[in-house]
């Protein structure tokens, strides 16, 4: 403890206010652009050298810490740190976490953080450079592992989104059927090329068993394709509106007056409890009700395999429920029906977001009503088509939710440690580097 000191915030970093990138003038380029809360986008110019740690300065992101480990351009709604005076970088980015930024708000409508309202506060600092780059190993491996977990669920949910549009909404094995037919060729074999990504001739080079499994699969789609009122589409399935494919749930908010309604154990969702691209699930929210709180209100408790989307506020958020889960009455939980599966359904509900979107050329849908799935068209599978897309893509998804139970041991785990790592509560130990 000999090396903790207590310190002005203002001894230890020096801190400006970023810079104006209007829109139009930004570039294609590779350059992160650092906003309130993290990358905004991306330019072609460099402002500052990285690593560099960037502090909210508005909003109701103000006082959110963010880190770049690269060069990158610092936007007006944050301030970032211009002189670090010897300190580690990515330890004065965990060091800053520690402090609520919010007595320092000096906005009324809006809040607004001033530098020089936060260089007097007092920190507790270690002066050892060795502890710091210590301290900040400890807690990045925590972060780069959760943000590994990250973009492997984004691949993983990829993977799952491109099978969908290959069986569902391009017929790529129907398509292949009919292309191979007419050349005088093996439907069949064309099909299991079709689903399995490879060239004809090398299926020769899987397994018997994994050939075996794609002529099943490749049996399960039709060798023809009809009209319809989304252009041609596998003979014996149909188009419909999707409101005919799901059954609709709707929620409702427990009264907030009464506190034993709140604070149980059941998760509660809004909009910004929707997951990020490619974690597709929910697993926790930041509301939880009680059971009381369930039975004396209009939510529901809705099991998982569930699709919520957010239907008023931010439009169109998915997610797929992971544990049983209520929602507030500005979604509607979805859940299909005529044999569909958890899996399709969700994919279906996102490709009906995407066709929304779509349909309002780039203008924003501010609602979704019981009506709203009537507009939307999709094409319905029949048959041992929908049991198998769920077996394929099943793994997947499962992949992604166990993922996302470790973030969140990971992110408990960084919580906890973090202010004491950050106070010198917990020593560590040097680190041996022969």
């Amino acid at each position: 403890m000999s090396n903790w000191v207590t310190k002005p915030l203002g001894e230890l970093i020096t801190l400006q206010r970023g810079h104006d990138l209007p829109s139009q003038d930004r570039k294609a380029g590779s350059v992160p652009i650092m906003g309130s809360s993290g990358i905004t986008g991306y330019h072609d110019e460099v402002k500052t050298r990285g690593p560099g740690v960037v502090i909210g300065r508005s909003g109701n992101s103000m006082g959110e810490v963010s880190f770049s480990p690269v060069d990158f351009w610092p936007l007006n709604t944050c301030l970032y740190v211009t002189d670090f005076k010897g300190n580690d970088e990515r330890y004065i980015y965990y060091l800053l976490q520690t402090i609520n930024f919010d007595q320092f708000n000096s906005g009324s409508a809006q809040k607004s953080l001033n530098r020089n309202a936060v260089y007097p506060y007092e920190v507790k600092t270690t002066e050892c450079k060795d502890e710091q780059v210590r301290i900040a190993r400890n807690l990045a491996a925590l972060e780069d592992k959760i943000e590994l977990n990250r973009q492997t669920n984004q691949t993983l949910e990829n993977i799952a989104q491109v099978i969908f549009k290959s069986w569902f909404v391009d017929f790529e094995p129907t398509r292949a059927k009919i292309a191979a037919k007419e050349a005088g060729q093996d439907p069949e074999r064309a099909a299991m090329a079709a689903i399995s990504g490879k060239p004809i001739e090398e299926l020769d080079q899987l397994s018997a068993e994994q050939q075996e499994q794609l002529k099943a699969t490749a049996a399960l789609f039709p060798d023809a394709l009809v009209d319809s009122e989304l252009g041609e589409i596998p003979e014996g399935w149909e188009a419909k509106p999707l409101s005919q494919m799901v059954n609709l749930i709707g929620g409702g908010t427990p009264k907030k007056s009464e506190a034993t309604y709140w604070g149980g154990e059941i998760p509660w969702f809004s909009v910004k409890d929707a997951p990020d691209d490619g974690d597709v699930f929910v697993i926790d929210t930041e509301l939880k009700i009680t059971e009381l709180g369930l039975n004396k209100s209009s939510t529901k408790l809705l099991p998982e395999g569930t699709t919520i989307i957010s239907a008023r506020g931010t439009v169109g958020r998915l997610a797929l429920v992971g544990v049983p889960t209520a929602m507030n009455q500005s979604c509607y939980g979805v859940q299909g029906v005529d044999g569909i599966g958890p899996y399709l359904n969700y994919f279906n509900v996102k490709e009906a977001v995407s066709t929304l979107k779509q349909n309002t050329h780039g203008a924003v849908f501010d609602t979704i009503t019981r009506e709203t799935f009537d507009t939307v068209i999709l094409v319905q599978a029949k048959g041992d088509v929908l049991v198998k897309f769920e077996e394929v893509v099943k793994s997947n998804l499962n992949s992604i939710k166990n993922n996302l139970f470790e973030s969140k041991a990971l992110e408990e785990a960084r919580d906890s440690l973090l202010p004491k790592l950050l106070s010198g509560e917990i020593a560590l130990e040097p680190i041996n580097e022969s």
